[in-house]
């Protein structure tokens, strides 16, 4: 009887060693064993040219995208997110009759938010002037649509949203990395956002690598250069400026790049 008694036990603590370890599986696979690293993503902008009169020929030679590399630095508490190595990069070619086509496309935009107290900072170069624009932390009005897709090894879940002006962004994030950041200022997901479609691909932010970093090695600082201005402001600003020049800004968020297109009679 003692010994059925002794077998009936260790029968029952291997069932609750292995419960344990499953549980113990299962919160680190929440988290996906990373709570602090940096994330690498390419963005990509189409360029869309309206050019008229004698110059309107010149548009089929010039590019139809552009390409930057942005990186994700994240802890539990705040996210930054900056430029990587390829930007402000500029374009040049020349043409016949003496014109000569340059296309800028204007960098050093950083968006800091704070996941703890709710809180974004934006810092915003927008034709060698910087600007700084506080605001909260987005409300979460993402509907998740059930669809899934893997991207870097990392299940994701996909949501979708409207914006004011009727365009449709699709974000997919990935519930495993449980840091409710994203690429531009993208946020408020239960999970890191690892790719973002805006307008039907005129602005895409896709993860190229996500690699832990231990905390201790991150500096997420706070933006404090440029003048500050609300959203509005700078809306303005960025209109007026776009209309002098006879262009239209492109949809996506503030830290986007603006491109600048010079045409020059040599």
């Amino acid at each position: 009887m003692l010994k059925k008694q002794n077998i009936m036990r260790s029968i029952q603590l291997s069932i609750v060693a292995a419960l344990l370890t499953v549980m113990a599986w299962g919160q680190d696979m929440s988290t996906g064993g990373i709570t602090s690293g940096k994330i690498t993503f390419e963005e990509k902008v189409k360029i869309e040219i309206k050019l008229e009169g004698d110059a309107a020929h010149f548009a089929a030679n010039l590019p139809k995208e552009s390409k930057n590399e942005k990186i994700l630095i994240f802890t539990t508490d705040a996210t930054l997110f900056e430029d990587g190595v390829n930007v402000n990069e500029e374009m040049e070619s020349s043409h016949g009759e003496g014109v000569r086509i340059r296309m800028i496309v204007s960098g050093q935009n950083k968006v800091f938010t704070d996941l703890k107290n709710g809180q974004v900072t934006d810092q915003r170069d927008f034709m060698n002037r910087v600007f700084l624009v506080e605001k909260e932390m987005p409300a979460s009005d993402w509907k998740i649509t059930g669809n899934q897709k893997t991207i870097l090894g990392y299940p994701c879940m996909e949501a979708v949203r409207l914006d004011t002006a009727g365009i449709k962004t699709i974000a997919w994030f990935a519930p495993s990395i449980s840091i409710k950041g994203g690429p531009a200022g993208f946020c408020n997901l239960p999970g890191m956002i690892l790719e973002v479609d805006i307008d039907s691909g005129r602005r895409t932010y896709t993860a190229k690598s996500v690699e832990p970093v231990p905390m201790t090695d991150l500096k997420i600082k706070k933006p404090k250069d440029g003048k500050k201005v609300t959203e509005a402001e700078y809306t303005q600003i960025v209109a007026e400026k776009m209309k002098e020049m006879g262009m239209e800004q492109g949809p996506g968020p503030g830290a986007g790049s603006h491109m600048q297109i010079v045409i020059k009679q040599q």
